[in-house]
């Protein structure tokens, strides 16, 4: 099967679901965290609920995956393969708010290990859980770079990026302070279609 990658310039969006737009506070203080403070998001690149994409960081080309496709496993940095861990859609929204969970083709949601709000913090893939882990929802902030995005998360506020700013094949995937720069932060989607 030969696999045809379509860069999403300017969206996966579809009608639903849809990872972007603005950021939003949830509707409980006691419910979870503050949303981060005003960011400015845009719906470039998004995620649909029923288009299953690619995640590309800008620093290595590299697809956004969970290390062997295994619950409870790193999310990790790799040469896109096609396989279902490096293929994402929209899952549940979190109430009130613009962030949802990110799941791929295992039925993985993208959360952040043991729900940590550290900078440098393991990002995973397992089960999702639902609200009462709202480590597993995200949202985008728009990089000022055309088609790229950042992931923020919404119990830290801290966005997606590969640890030390690797390029290598299997690096992982971490949380930290946004570093405003076109770097290892950055993300876009991409279609990937057989052919």
């Amino acid at each position: 099967m030969k696999i045809r990658l379509t860069i999403a310039a300017a969206a996966l969006s579809v009608a639903g679901s849809m990872l972007g737009m603005a950021a939003a506070t949830p509707a409980s203080a006691d419910a979870a965290p503050a949303a981060p403070a005003n960011p400015q998001t845009q719906a470039a690149p998004a995620l649909s609920s029923s288009t299953p994409a690619i995640v590309l960081n800008y620093n290595s080309n590299d697809c956004l995956g969970v290390l062997g496709g295994a619950d409870d496993a790193p999310a990790v940095q790799w040469p896109c393969d096609g396989s279902a861990n490096q293929s994402w859609t929209v899952g549940s929204p979190y109430p009130n708010s613009d962030y949802v969970q990110i799941v791929n083709g295992d039925g993985q949601c993208l959360g952040v290990l043991g729900g940590s709000t550290d900078e440098g913090a393991s990002v995973y893939g397992w089960t999702c859980l639902g609200t009462s882990h709202p480590d597993q929802y995200w949202t985008l902030l728009s990089s000022g770079t055309p088609g790229y995005s950042y992931l923020v998360n919404l119990n830290s506020g801290l966005v997606l990026g590969v640890s030390g700013n690797s390029t290598a094949q299997g690096a992982s995937v971490v949380q930290w302070a946004n570093q405003n720069t076109p770097n290892n932060q950055l993300w876009t989607t991409a279609v990937a279609q057989s052919g």
